[in-house]
């Protein structure tokens, strides 16, 4: 069974989660360790920013954030952000991306947003996921794509909340 909590809530994961960054991101963020640790940091501190942590059974597989500004500076203006979903590279390809996008879809959606937004150079991935390429940004040197989501689904469709409540139990 998959379980999806706030970092808030399990602190001790914290050294998986900046293991996890480092290992994916050193190349293309420029990060060390020590930068993870400050990034976490102020995410904690933040009223709007969160990182999930996603388990199965004791075990962290994934997280994901959830932002109020990401990285693009020509797109500061639009709010709230998913950053830095990873899973485990022993645990990927098990469908816990899909469960922890459609946690913070369905978190996003009960605070009152309409829309979320990503950056990403896979757009595809998130196409399947009922994700809109809106517009292409410059990051660290390279185009990204600029994604949104609709959190507010046409009459008749499946909510956020209801896909998040049969993917996420517990």
């Amino acid at each position: 069974m998959l379980t999806i909590l706030p970092l808030s809530q399990v602190p001790g994961t914290l050294s998986t989660c900046i293991a996890w960054s480092d290992r994916e991101w050193r190349a293309d963020s420029g990060f060390e360790a020590v930068d993870w640790q400050e990034e976490f940091r102020r995410i904690r501190e933040h009223p709007v920013d969160e990182v999930f942590v996603a388990f199965q059974g004791d075990e962290p597989v994934g997280m994901i954030w959830m932002l109020e500004h990401e990285g693009a500076a020509s797109h500061q203006h639009l709010t709230p952000w998913i950053s830095n979903l990873i899973v485990d590279p022993a645990k990927r390809r098990r469908g816990i991306a899909g469960h922890l996008l459609a946690h913070v879809e369905a978190y996003a959606a009960r605070g009152g947003d309409h829309d979320l937004y990503l950056l990403t150079v896979t757009p595809q991935i998130y196409v399947n996921r009922d994700w809109q390429v809106m517009d292409t940004a410059a990051l660290s040197n390279r185009q990204v794509f600029v994604m949104q989501k609709n959190l507010i689904p046409p009459p008749g469709q499946a909510t956020p909340d209801s896909i998040a409540d049969k993917s996420t139990p517990g």
